[in-house]
Formats: structure tokens, C-alpha cells, sequence
């Protein structure tokens, strides 16, 4: 089941300027090695919690859709998944943007939206036609289906004069009323917002972007010019950052996740990728 990257991440989860402070480099001569040191850690643990940090839009290739196959195998049981669902994992998904496969006569068909449901509440989200139907018959050929998704704990935004706007576009489709959490690495939010704090979106100008109020249908929050960093919608679990920080300062020469022992024998610390457990994605 490939797993294909369509729109990569319009951001790093640690910004340029928080990987230099854990560091402590005051210097932007490291920078390229930092940006490298944090994608390589980004990019293992998502690798290890099945998981994806900033928004990102894949493309999972599969054979069939569930069900018994060409073989007499249910696709879910040559797995170890449910025999009924497509299971997209590296989430949490934010939206499933199309469904299509290979009809008996060789053509590319979009399955209608309404003739699946899909269940994120999950971070391995599952999607299963809805009640009175059944998957299509593709062409019994590898690659039939395609199944094209976004994903991601935060997406980073920009703001101007009033409205924040999500960059690259990869995020849950907002309504007013909704309530969002921000955050930031490496500076601080645009003024007077606060991360860990609940906003409600007070209208919609286009799809991917939002104005916020302070209570549900309350007045636009005023933006100021100050701002620093990079912002985002969402936010990655602080716990998977320090991971990242730990494993970063490893691979900058600061070993920091090892400990000095007799004779100057160097051991990993045992803790450190237990950091990741919380994070991890179970298969349901």
C-alpha cells in the first residue's frame, strides 16, 4: 500500500530560530545544518508514531478496495485491518479529497462523495461506504485505487491586517463558530493572540482563510503588526518536539541524548524514544 507525498509541508514544526535556541547558537552560520538536523528528525519520528506533524497531502495506492481479492484474501485480512475500511494512517486526517479507481473499462472514476463515510476521531482514520452501499468493482489491476487525503497535528498560517490565511491550503474545512487552537515556534503568535487558548472563528473569507473572536459570535479580534516565528493552526504535542530538540542536539554534536559513564563511555538514555509513546498510532 505506497504511500505517496503530493504537497509536502509548507513549514518545519520547529522554526529556524527555536532550533538555534536549543542549540544555543546566536549565529545564523548553522543554519542550513539545523534545517537538515530537523527535517531528519521530523521526518523519524513521524517514521515511528506512524503519525504527521505539519499538513500534508498524500496519495495511498491500493490494489482493490476491502474485500475479498483476486487471490480469495480480504484485502483487510492480508493486512491485519478490518475487512470492511480503508484505514489511512500518518494522520490525523484532516480530509479526504477524492477517492477514485480504474473502472472494468480501464477509465479513472471519482467515487461520489456520498457514498462513503469517513470516521477521524481516530488518529488512524477509517473510510467504509455508508449504509445501502457497497465499494465499486474496480479493474483487477495493481494501483487501482487511489485514495488522495490530507493530514497533520498543525498547519502554518499568515496574517494580514485581520485574517489569518493557512498556507499551502492544507487544513479541515472551517465554519463560524468553530473553535481553533494556535501556536508558535520560534516567536510569538500575531497580537494580541495567545497559544493554548480557544478562538472561535468569526467568519470565512475564502476556504483557507478565518477571522477570530474571543467568544462564539463575538466581535474580530484586532491583529497588531507584532509577530515572530512561525505560526500555526493546531499545534505539535510539545512532548514529540522535545524528542526532536533531543535528537537534533544529538546529530548537532551536542550528544544530547547519551550519558557519559566509567571511562568516558558513552550510553543512549534509555527514556528518550519513550518519549514518543504517547504518540504512536495503533492499528485499530
Amino acid at each position: 500500500m505506497p504511500l505517496q507525498t503530493i504537497t509536502a509541508p509548507a513549514a518545519r514544526p520547529i522554526d529556524i530560530v527555536e532550533a538555534r535556541l536549543h542549540v544555543r547558537q546566536d549565529s545564523t552560520a548553522d543554519d542550513m545544518a539545523l534545517d537538515a538536523f530537523v527535517r531528519a528528525a521530523t521526518a523519524y519520528a513521524q517514521s515511528e508514531c506512524r503519525r504527521t506533524l505539519v499538513a500534508t497531502r498524500y496519495r495511498l495506492v491500493l490494489d482493490s478496495f476491502p474485500g475479498p481479492s483476486m487471490m480469495g484474501i480480504p484485502w483487510g485480512q492480508a493486512y491485519g485491518l478490518p475487512d470492511h475500511a480503508i484505514l489511512l494512517e500518518y494522520g490525523p486526517v484532516l480530509a479526504v479529497r477524492s477517492i477514485t479507481y480504474l473502472d472494468m473499462a480501464g477509465v479513472r472514476q471519482t467515487m461520489p462523495t456520498t457514498d462513503y463515510t469517513v470516521d477521524t476521531s481516530g488518529l488512524v482514520a477509517r473510510i467504509t461506504p455508508v449504509f445501502g452501499k457497497i465499494w465499486p468493482i474496480p479493474l483487477p489491476q495493481i494501483g487501482a485505487v487511489e485514495v488522495t487525503f490530507d493530514a497533520g497535528d498543525a498547519a502554518p498560517i499568515t496574517a494580514a491586517g485581520n485574517v489569518l490565511s493557512v498556507l499551502g491550503g492544507l487544513w479541515r474545512p472551517l465554519t463560524v463558530g468553530d473553535a481553533v487552537r494556535l501556536s508558535n515556534s520560534g516567536g510569538v503568535l500575531p497580537g494580541p493572540l495567545l497559544p493554548d487558548t480557544d478562538y472561535f472563528v468569526q467568519s470565512t473569507p475564502s476556504a483557507t482563510s478565518f477571522t477570530l473572536a474571543a467568544t462564539p459570535g463575538g466581535a474580530v479580534i484586532t491583529l497588531d503588526s507584532s509577530r515572530s516565528g512561525t505560526s500555526f493552526i493546531g499545534f505539535v504535542d510539545e512532548g514529540i518536539k522535545a524528542w526532536m530538540k533531543l535528537r537534533m542536539g544529538s546529530l548537532y554534536d551536542l550528544r544530547a541524548d547519551l550519558n557519559v559513564i566509567a571511562r568516558g563511555k558513552l550510553e543512549p538514555l534509555p527514556y528518550i524514544d519513550a518519549l514518543l509513546d504517547p504518540f504512536r498510532a495503533a492499528m485499530a
